[in-house]
């Protein structure tokens, strides 16, 4: 065994077929039950609303009907699994969840044959901060033969609040291997200082077995502004891939990064816009018959959804610029599901986040012929999607 103490994942929610029917036409288990007002109305407020949450999109958007045809470098479509969710918030530990949060934003690396997934949890804040802020985060792992069943890992989780850490908030993860090396990039947050741009933003740590970390510490001390989700250009077995012999990082807001050693990084403006939100993940090396493909990810509001993720097609001749965009998104919360709309996964389904038309996601790796997507749903679970890989 990898652990001397292993704690099992609850598994009622996987052991319960969610169809895709209306959960809220069941009798009696669906009044609203939420803890206050507030947090109804912000429900209703992070539904799918065109008028609300279109983005950066074009209003003239048009979607052809085979979406896969028409963008041959998209990858997709991709399936949920149908006993979703596989990761959820244990009770009375450091991954208890809280409304709105729980285990989600996570990466995923194959060591050994077997799936690594490192991934944030919530729980309410524990320390004293002059923050309205009410939630604090760790990073800690969990690890699966088949990708569907984790085991929790509660040696070595949580990783980074301790001693004078304690104060921050570690949040949406993003690995890359290189020469036996696992590089962990993170946002770290103190909450009641959001500007102090050396303690805030893009957070570095490295390790040789996933479960031992080094701290390095914030990567753009020096920023100007805040430098955060840093996702780093990589291939299918989530190596770090040099182009021009540099790694490069992307960033939000504009921003990106160039590293010869992936622990130095020198950020720019990027003049380039693309529309979709944050950054998930850069992928490079999967076609064969284009080297110069880059992939990014995206997650934000896509023409309606709060929260769905899209994908931004670029060129390792000019990482920077951005060549098309999907008009549709390839992931999007399902609300006939009560783990994407809000709800618990099992009956009687209460009302658990705000966040009802919400995905996002940080973790993708290749494996038997498909590939695996580790998504959040309603903020709150980890869920899985795969897709038949195309080379």
């Amino acid at each position: 065994m990898i652990f001397s103490i292993i704690l099992l994942v609850h598994t009622s929610c996987n052991d319960q077929k969610v169809k895709n029917t209306d959960y809220k036409g069941e009798k009696g288990l669906f009044e609203w039950q939420f803890p206050d007002k507030n947090k109804e109305v912000a429900w209703e407020n992070y539904s799918y609303s065109v008028k609300r949450w279109w983005g950066d999109f074009p209003k003239d958007i048009k979607v052809p009907k085979n979406l896969y045809e028409s963008y041959a470098w998209a990858i997709g479509p991709f399936t949920k699994y149908e006993h979703n969710p596989v990761l959820e918030p244990t009770p009375d530990k450091w991954d208890k969840g809280r409304f709105g949060g729980g285990v989600h934003n996570g990466a995923v690396v194959i060591k050994d044959s077997i799936f690594y997934y490192v991934y944030r949890g919530e729980q309410p804040i524990d320390v004293k901060s002059k923050s309205s802020i009410d939630y604090i985060c760790d990073i800690g792992v969990a690890t699966s033969k088949d990708g569907i069943h984790f085991e929790k890992d509660t040696i070595h989780s949580p990783f980074f609040r301790k001693g004078d850490c304690r104060k921050y908030s570690y949040e949406d993860v993003n690995i890359v291997v290189k020469d036996g090396t696992y590089y962990l990039y993170c946002n770290q947050w103190l909450w009641e200082n959001q500007q102090d741009q050396t303690q805030n933003g893009t957070f570095l740590a490295t390790s040789k077995d996933l479960l031992n970390w080094e701290v390095k510490g914030i990567v753009f001390p020096n920023a100007k502004r805040t430098h955060r989700n840093g996702v780093v250009l990589q291939n299918p077995k989530n190596e770090a891939v040099k182009v021009n012999g540099k790694f490069i990082m992307y960033l939000n807001d504009g921003l990106m990064a160039y590293s010869e050693d992936l622990i130095k990084w020198e950020s720019f403006e990027n003049s380039n816009k693309w529309p979709g939100g944050e950054g998930c993940f850069a992928l490079c090396d999967h076609a064969d018959s284009d080297l110069d493909r880059i992939v990014l990810f995206t997650g934000g509001n896509h023409t309606g959804n709060f929260y769905a993720i899209g994908e931004v097609l670029f060129s390792k001749k000019d990482p920077a610029k951005p060549i098309e965009y999907l008009p549709s998104p390839v992931l999007k919360a399902n609300p006939h599901y009560p783990y994407e709309n809000g709800y618990t996964c099992r009956a009687p389904f209460k009302p658990i986040s705000s966040f009802s038309d919400c995905i996002f996601l940080n973790g993708i790796t290749l494996h038997d012929g498909k590939w695996w997507v580790y998504y959040g749903g309603s903020e709150y679970y980890t869920c899985l999607a795969t897709s038949k890989y195309k080379n």
